[in-house]
């Protein structure tokens, strides 16, 4: 399916909250890293630096972000009540201002994310503006993914899997490849290929099955509100409204 773009993607976005940057992108961030972890996680830690840190209950960052990680895009209504959902549900939430370094942007987040069977991952994302994102970090891994189209990431053992072999799985596709890199951390590598449609999940399923790959999903491009499909998706009772708010913005409580 090939990508639509609206005038939100251009004026700004469709969002709750105060802030593009605060509260629209912060639901972004949350989001895509849930769809990093591959489920609702059982719990989280998120670490404000920042202006993030500073600002974050007044623009309703925190509730944003736990939002997105519910799986609730930042035009959702339901982003007001995230601390709620996440207590039904048996989410657990720890906030915290935190220095993460000199040279990170003052809009950034690291959130990290434990599973119920243990399992554990965490990325790091800066908010700039206009509800854009760029996730710079996976699972200690420095990446730069502005998610301006859609990507496919793999994480898999550089000894036993070939980079090329999964951008030729890709290519099978008939897709148009914008741009792809790698980046690595001691053994492990990950693959980035971005394309200007959007990746269906069977082919997650065929990437995890080979021996050495880690970890693989798909973040399609949200500028199509209608495509919520995870990489690896765990079903849980989130409830998304898929009719776009008739306003451009309104006031989180």
């Amino acid at each position: 399916m090939s990508e639509s773009w609206s005038v939100f993607d251009v004026i700004g976005p469709v969002m709750v909250g105060p802030s593009s940057s605060h509260t629209a992108g912060a639901a972004r961030i949350g989001y895509y890293a849930r769809i990093v972890n591959g489920q609702t996680p059982k719990r989280v830690r998120l670490l404000l630096h920042g202006s993030f840190g500073k600002v974050y209950t007044g623009h309703c960052t925190d509730k944003a972000i736990v939002g997105g990680l519910l799986g609730m895009l930042p035009h959702s209504d339901e982003i007001r009540h995230s601390f709620e959902k996440a207590k039904e549900i048996g989410l657990e939430v720890e906030i915290k201002p935190a220095n993460l370094g000199d040279t990170v942007h003052p809009n950034s987040v690291r959130i990290e994310m434990t599973n119920e069977d243990g399992s554990f991952h965490y990325i790091r994302a800066k908010s700039i503006g206009g509800g854009k994102i760029v996730i710079r970090e996976i699972d200690k891994i420095d990446v730069h993914l502005d998610l301006s189209h859609s990507s496919l990431i793999v994480i898999f053992e550089k000894n036993k899997v070939s980079p090329l072999d999964l951008i030729n799985k890709v290519k099978k596709l008939k897709v148009q490849i914008v741009n792809f890199e790698t980046s690595q951390y001691k053994e492990l590598t990950l693959l980035d290929v971005e394309i200007r449609e959007h990746f269906s999940r069977d082919l997650i399923f065929e990437l995890e099955k080979i021996e050495g790959v880690h970890l693989a999903r798909f973040l399609n491009h949200l500028s199509n509100y209608e495509q919520y499909a995870l990489g690896n998706e765990v079903i849980d009772s989130v409830v998304r409204d898929p009719v776009l708010d008739t306003g451009h913005s309104a006031e989180l409580s």
